[in-house]
């Protein structure tokens, strides 16, 4: 697990660019099955509760940074980076070409990337857990 935080639409994530450049706060285990890139497979918590109920405040994730591919993501929940944002945990979107950034959360709306070329996909997440409570 990384010290670094991915947050949610309303909420600032950290400025890192390259995860490979994280301090390792942490280590878990996860089956092989759950990480198809375990190489590129880096563990983040979530910063924010636009992706509530499905992803809380506190969450981690883990995130693929080998699949950055927008055309093999459309529906999938992403972590992305803006320099205004940092880390940004959202479902990526590919609707006629246009691609955007939506929130569980109906009360936030969806960010379009557009021709931006500040927003990059970090990585898929491929899973998350929380503590019980």
């Amino acid at each position: 697990m990384l010290a670094a935080h991915a947050a949610t639409h309303g909420a600032k994530g950290d400025q890192v660019l390259d995860l490979d450049t994280v301090e390792v706060s942490e280590m878990l285990a996860a089956p092989d099955l759950w990480c198809p890139n375990p190489e590129e497979t880096n563990c983040l918590r979530v910063r924010g509760s636009s992706m509530s109920p499905l992803i809380s405040d506190g969450d981690i994730v883990a995130v693929d940074c080998g699949q950055t591919d927008p055309k093999e993501l459309s529906g999938k929940i992403v972590v992305s980076w803006q320099q205004e944002h940092g880390l940004v945990l959202s479902r990526f979107l590919l609707v006629n070409g246009t691609q955007l950034l939506e929130s569980e959360n109906r009360e936030y709306e969806p960010v379009a990337l557009g021709k931006n070329r500040n927003w990059r996909i970090i990585g898929r997440v491929l899973w998350w857990i929380r503590k019980a409570p």
